[in-house]
């Protein structure tokens, strides 16, 4: 797809390899620890596993299906939960003045995966293995790139990143699949779209597995404090860094603002993204940068209450950001 030159694309996202990682390679991890430090993005290149390139496509076959079907199917899945099920568009604050956010979604937790069942009750279900293969390898893939970055760091012990991650857990991990509708302005009560994207936040979890083919995806880079697009890239995932990383690591990991927007005032395609999060155990947790302590369990459920309604409860603009905002100015300090 040509993209206009009057949009702002980062150049300069570092690229990790995954079969390098898989190897131990000390240069690599290396390049892995800049890359979490300097940008808080990467692209991880999957093409040394094509079985995990091939279970992208059989995904992205299955999910549009799903997200055709009439809204009185998909509401089958409702669980009225941040983990799992399924939720129409319009549930939280968009990105733009007086907008809704512009996606729906469908999520598979780690615990239905640990399981084996899932708790969907439409047709979805008949494909729970596809996506709990994805979970598996998304989540030992993950789990690497802590145990990477804890072996560069120095870290021992209970202080390694991936020690907060093991099982049994529990954890509110899971896996999102989400679809962006194109634009209908015939059915629009203005001239402009009130359903757009989703809003500017940083991840809540650890880190995020995303698999995304088409443009969309937006962060505030921290070399250029400018909001750039971030190409998608075949056989790519791009990976970032959540917020119980970076509280962790003392701030050294970068925890990023970003926000997904059309790449005109418009959505002129369906828009499809699947993405893993891994979030630490419900139980460990770590200190803000304002001193206060959180388990992972109360971080995620005061930030996803603060998705829905940033303007009641985030009168100063922090949570949204993980901290990284005040007042409406980003790119505070920790």
């Amino acid at each position: 797809m040509a993209i206009s030159s009057d949009i702002v694309v980062a150049k300069s996202l570092p690229t990790i390899h995954l079969d390098l990682l898989r190897a131990d390679n000390d240069t690599e991890s290396k390049k892995l620890l800049n890359a979490c430090r300097s940008y808080g993005f990467f692209y991880l290149d999957l093409t040394s596993d094509a079985e995990l390139v091939k279970l992208w496509d059989n995904m992205l076959a299955i999910i549009k299906d799903y997200f055709e079907q009439p809204l009185e199917i998909k509401m089958q899945d409702a669980r009225n939960d941040d983990n799992y099920g399924y939720e129409p568009m319009g549930t939280e604050e968009g990105p733009m003045a007086k907008t809704r956010d512009g996606y729906e979604s469908l999520k598979f937790s780690r615990r239905e995966y640990l399981k084996g069942s899932s708790d969907l009750t439409s047709p979805i279900r008949h494909h729970q293995t596809t996506f709990f293969t994805f979970i598996e390898k998304a989540h030992a893939i993950t789990l690497t790139i802590l145990t990477r970055l804890s072996t560069q760091l120095n870290l021992t012990g209970p202080a390694r990143f991936e020690a907060q991650h093991t099982d049994p857990g529990p954890s509110l991990s899971t896996l999102g699949l989400l679809r962006y509708p194109k634009h209908d302005l015939s059915r629009e009560t203005s001239s402009t779209p009130t359903h757009v994207g989703h809003n500017k936040h940083t991840d809540v979890g650890t880190l995020t597995f995303l698999l995304a083919a088409q443009w969309g995806l937006q962060f505030l880079s921290p070399l250029s404090k400018r909001w750039e697009f971030i190409e998608p890239r075949r056989g790519h995932a791009i990976i970032n860094v959540g917020d119980s990383l970076r509280f962790p690591s003392g701030g050294e990991l970068a925890s990023v603002v970003h926000r997904v927007v059309p790449l005109r005032e418009t959505q002129t395609e369906d828009r499809y993204s699947m993405a893993y999060f891994l979030r630490m155990n419900d139980a460990d947790g770590f200190v803000d940068s304002a001193g206060r302590k959180w388990s992972a369990r109360e971080w995620h459920d005061f930030k996803f209450g603060v998705f829905k309604s940033p303007s009641t409860l985030d009168k100063k603009g922090e949570f949204l950001t993980g901290m990284m905002e005040r007042d409406g100015v980003i790119g505070v300090a920790v």
